[in-house]
């Protein structure tokens, strides 16, 4: 079984190289990593707080580099949700639950596309808040969006 875990930015703009930059900053303001800590970060369109592209609003950018085979090996392991770094990380640009139509889209189709990956493993898909108590509205999709991930 792989687990994927669905995280928000909680920021309203943003992309995978603004992330990395977050978690590259050494504490207390950033995290101290070598990289980003999710392997995929699906975009809101809003690049900037001051630039909004509509063409980038679900777009899929990837982070942590995952190959193609059905196995997750020690240097595709993630940052993103401590105990559950051999999940798949994707984070969602936005606020808890504000996510666009488009991004949603994109999330079920990434879901599928891990599903072909990794079809003889099973794919169990849930919320940062399911695995961090401390995270309690990360990433805030509605259990009905959630569980048709998992079918």
């Amino acid at each position: 079984m792989i687990n994927v875990i669905i995280h928000c930015s909680d920021s309203s703009w943003g992309n995978a190289a603004t992330i990395a930059g977050w978690h590259m900053l050494p504490p207390p303001k950033g995290r101290g990593f070598s990289a980003i800590g999710y392997h995929y970060v699906i975009l809101n369109g809003q690049l900037s707080p001051y630039k909004h592209h509509s063409y980038f609003d679900g777009h899929i950018e990837t982070g942590r580099p995952l190959d193609d085979d059905d196995d997750l090996e020690l240097d595709e392991r993630g940052a993103h949700a401590f105990g559950y770094n051999s999940a798949v990380g994707i984070c969602l640009i936005g606020l808890s639950g504000t996510f666009t139509d488009a991004q949603i889209r994109a999330l079920s189709h990434l879901v599928n596309r891990l599903k072909i990956q990794f079809g003889g493993l099973g794919i169990k898909v849930m919320q940062h808040s399911d695995v961090e108590p401390k995270k309690p509205h990360c990433a805030g999709l509605a259990k009905l969006q959630l569980h048709s991930l998992n079918i």
